[in-house]
């Protein structure tokens, strides 16, 4: 049986009531700050829907590595102890609507739905870098051109 887990998205939209068990991480509780939100939380904690799991430092250290690898940037904390968590705890299904999120999943192999969007990722993506004057394509970030000088821009590749 596939294990749900929520990051605050899920918990946001009150959806914790849909399921007889919901994982989560500390760091996510501490994001839910809005008075409905956390009334139904506590509600659902006291009821023990939600079990509140941190994840191993081996897997954070794992799903730091594969962030990297794919180039995705911006992730916060929580967002990386969500991933992990699903990482723990396979077969899990991640509701969340933070696409840097969903893109790190696809790379890992792990089950994830929307909360509120209307679509979800369905392609992996990694970074890429480009420069803005002579259009050459490049692996590794830079300040500037190596060939031209001029500046560099992220884009993202399927």
């Amino acid at each position: 049986m596939k294990k749900i887990i929520f990051d605050t998205a899920g918990f946001l939209a009150g959806l914790q009531n849909l399921f007889p068990q919901v994982y989560t991480t500390p760091l996510v509780l501490d994001e839910v700050k809005d008075l409905r939100s956390s009334n139904l939380l506590r509600l659902s904690m006291e009821s023990g829907k939600i079990v509140v799991v941190m994840p191993s430092s081996s897997t954070l250290a794992q799903v730091t590595s594969t962030i990297s690898r794919v180039k995705e940037k911006g992730l916060s904390q929580t967002d990386i102890s969500v991933i992990a968590l699903a990482y723990d705890l396979r077969p899990s299904i991640v509701f969340t609507d933070d696409l840097g999120v969903q893109n790190v999943l696809l790379h890992l192999g792990i089950e994830f739905n929307s909360v509120k969007l209307s679509f979800k990722l369905r392609n992996k993506k990694t970074a890429k870098y480009k420069c803005t004057a002579c259009g050459r394509i490049f692996n590794t970030c830079y300040i500037e051109c190596p060939y031209c000088g001029h500046k560099i821009v992220m884009i993202r590749e399927k």
